[in-house]
């Protein structure tokens, strides 16, 4: 390093440039975050040209609300050490103590408007809103976090840009778990838990490869353990910018993911995103322990290791899956399989790779190359147009699909939007396939999801989950929306009256789900008949 010449060079690896490279190489930043870096340290004030640059009004309103997230981040943490339940909680889950005060674990009172009336006195309503720490009615600000362990959340530079909370009563009827609201900081699909520790990973630099596991303690538990490699995604299902974000730093990726139902689901719909962005990925399944928290502190670092050791490529993984779906002694099923997989490869950028794919899910299907790269090459032009419709400027709304059937269950789904807290009933009562259509069906899983970790429901915070079919359905919802002004009212009645209605939808397709049910047992004990 000179700093006369303003330049650095290793003599070991080769690498040389300016300071801006040097911050990229060493934080694994992009160009922008980098000089944004050194802008701060230096307390340089940046122009910018074009029409992405952010205001100087948003970018004051991120300084301040930047400032206030570590301030409520204090507030956390001397709140813990006041709260001996949440420190004895911790205890019970090896995450008291020093380890608490290295990630900065800490407790949000459970109070209406403590921390609210607090930052009233120190920052503006327009920064509270920008860390979504507080929410306002018509009777006035009151907390978002109450009675729950909290996890800050950093982005690559380290900053505090959003906190996850965990309830600490397991009898209460709110979501266990709750991140911050999706706003100016806090974008859950482009973040990473553990991002920021990735750039001065041992681990990393020792094996290459990033672990993408399920939850915060998962991650905590495996840099405890040495595996300071782990980090994990903020929602329920891994994006596209997550993976990249990712790959950033590691040459390839590995899902440590749990062996039970959920995870198995959860770890395919990761594969998917990770063979269609080209990225060296393999799997490592959890058995005999529920997730990868509870094996680090049952077995230790070396059963961990083992299971890393243990990982499959990620296309092996996901030919697996569909092998164990389909019985490919069946021409029926086997056309269906190979529908799936072309579908997936299809998606992929890399021409080679959809080639390279496609070979591979010919033997594993015993079918000809030509037969798969052709059913490949049609579900790519079908990707291809998808993505140039979704590009252009969108002509006025044709009619909606699916008649008067449709249309209630879009009712039904509005007045979801307008009353949220009767998904903590839907997730019970209504199951997704009771709805008609496809893009219905995936609208209600993402609204159950965005309930379940978020507690609201924030449209524009759906889309980036939503294919274009269910895209569309939403706009539909949205476009007679009613909002009640008093929010933080009293709706039970209406609530009530929109319960019966999920009742109503549910119980009119029980049967149609029994015999789905029934359909499906009748095909497998015809499976095991003929393999027998």
């Amino acid at each position: 390093m000179s700093p006369q010449r303003q330049f650095y060079k290793c003599f070991g690896c080769g690498a040389f440039g300016n300071v801006i490279d040097f911050v990229m190489a060493q934080e694994r930043l992009d160009f922008r975050e980098a000089i944004e870096k050194l802008a701060e340290r230096g307390g340089v004030t940046l122009s910018y040209d074009g029409g992405n640059a952010p205001s100087r009004q948003e970018t004051s309103i991120r300084a301040r609300a930047l400032e206030m997230m570590e301030w409520a981040q204090r507030g956390f943490v001397a709140n813990l050490a006041k709260h001996e339940p949440a420190r004895q909680y911790l205890e019970s889950r090896g995450l008291g103590g020093e380890v608490a005060e290295r990630w900065g674990i800490g407790y949000a009172p459970d109070e209406y408007h403590r921390q609210a009336d607090a930052a009233l006195k120190k920052f503006d309503a327009e920064t509270i809103e920008a860390t979504g720490l507080c929410k306002r009615n018509e009777r006035g600000w009151y907390d978002f976090f109450r009675g729950r362990v909290t996890f800050p959340i950093r982005d690559p530079r380290g900053r505090i840009v959003g906190f996850g909370a965990r309830l600490l009563d397991p009898e209460a009827k709110a979501q266990k778990y709750l991140n911050s609201a999706e706003g100016l900081l806090f974008q859950k699909s482009k973040l990473l838990y553990g991002v920021d520790r990735l750039a001065h990973s041992q681990k990393l630099k020792e094996s290459g490869r990033v672990l993408l596991m399920e939850g915060y303690t998962d991650v905590i538990a495996a840099h405890e353990a040495g595996f300071d490699n782990a980090v994990a995604p903020l929602g329920t299902a891994l994006t596209r910018e997550q993976v990249a974000l990712a790959h950033r730093y590691g040459e390839g990726i590995t899902l440590v993911l749990d062996g039970d139902d959920a995870g198995r689901a959860a770890a395919e719909r990761a594969v998917n995103v990770v063979l269609e962005l080209g990225v060296d990925a393999r799997v490592a399944t959890i058995t005999g322990a529920k997730d990868p928290f509870d094996l680090l502190r049952q077995q230790g670092p070396q059963a961990f290791q083992g299971v890393l050791d243990g990982a499959k490529d990620a296309f092996d993984y996901k030919l697996e899956l569909v092998r164990q779906r389909h019985y490919l002694q069946r021409p029926v099923e086997a056309e269906q399989a190979l529908r799936e997989l072309a579908g997936m490869i299809g998606r992929a950028e890399s021409p080679s790779l959809r080639e390279l794919y496609a070979r591979r899910a010919a033997t594993a299907l015993n079918l000809r190359e030509a037969a798969v790269m052709s059913a490949v090459q049609s579900e790519h032009i079908k990707h291809t147009e998808t993505q140039s419709r979704e590009q252009q400027p969108r002509p006025a709304q044709a009619p909606a699909p699916g008649g008067a059937r449709a249309a209630y269950e879009r009712e039904v789904l509005r007045r979801l939007f307008e009353h949220p807290r009767a998904l903590g009933t839907a997730s019970s009562e209504l199951a997704p396939e009771a709805f008609s259509a496809e893009a219905l069906r995936q609208l209600y899983r993402e609204m159950l999801n965005a309930w379940d970790e978020h507690g609201e429901l924030v449209p524009g915070a759906l889309l980036s989950h939503l294919q274009n079919d269910a895209r569309q359905e939403l706009e539909r919802v949205l476009e007679h929306i009613r909002i009640p002004a008093d929010q933080g009212a009293d709706h039970a009645e209406e609530e009530n009256r929109l319960v019966q209605e999920i009742q109503k939808l549910a119980a009119e397709n029980a049967g149609n789900r029994r015999a789905q049910g029934l359909e499906e047992l009748r095909l497998r004990k015809g499976r095991r008949a003929t393999r027998a």
